[in-house]
């Protein structure tokens, strides 16, 4: 399938530098929590951390219920600029590069199989590349430039060529579904925060 180049929306600069300077300083630093969630194909190793989902709401994890919420306030900047009417799914990704003998890009994906939108926000610059399956054609290139947000639907497969620097790669990764999206005949629950999620 061709990807329609018009809907992949990058933008440069998004945060207001206060707004990107806390983002990096929060996610690159050490108050950060992470995960080790094995090595993905391409044989990067991979860390997270799920600040949000639709079925549990945002990630509070049993005896630490501040390390959540005080990284969704700092990401308060993006989140109201996205004027979502729900939240899927949040996540900041760490990568490391590996042996670029041995480094293949990693296997296409879609983040979310129904109508919803993507977002990538990258901290800090890097080589590698996030790459949008285009059918027949090149993929479809967007770099990894610091404090620059891409936007696609999120059922585009897409996916990250080898990287070879820096040490690692930190990416806050938005699913959501807009507020211009959402129909009367939606049902909604709550997840325990005060936005409401669509379900269909």
């Amino acid at each position: 399938m061709a990807v329609d180049e018009s809907k992949i929306i990058v933008t440069d600069d998004y945060l207001a530098d206060p707004d990107y300077q806390s983002m990096k300083r929060y996610f690159m630093g050490s108050e950060c929590y992470w995960y080790y969630c094995g090595n993905y194909a391409g044989g990067y190793p991979q860390m997270e951390h799920v600040f949000h989902n639709e079925t549990v709401g945002t990630q509070r994890h049993r005896g630490t219920p501040m390390i959540a919420d005080q990284g969704m306030r700092i990401m308060q900047p993006i989140l109201e600029s996205f004027q979502y009417a729900a939240l899927i799914r949040i996540r900041a990704i760490c990568n490391w590069k590996t042996d670029p003998n041995t480094m293949t890009q990693r296997g296409w994906h879609v983040d979310v199989p129904f109508d919803s939108t993507t977002a990538i926000y990258y901290l800090h610059d890097s080589d590698a590349l996030t790459l949008f399956k285009d059918g027949d054609n090149e993929p479809f290139e967007v770099e990894t430039k610091a404090n620059r947000l891409v936007e696609f639907p999120s059922q585009y497969e897409h996916a990250v060529s080898p990287m070879t620097t820096p040490e690692r790669r930190i990416l806050i990764n938005f699913n959501f579904i807009r507020a211009n999206k959402v129909t009367p005949d939606k049902t909604f629950i709550s997840h325990g925060m005060s936005d409401q999620h669509p379900m269909t």
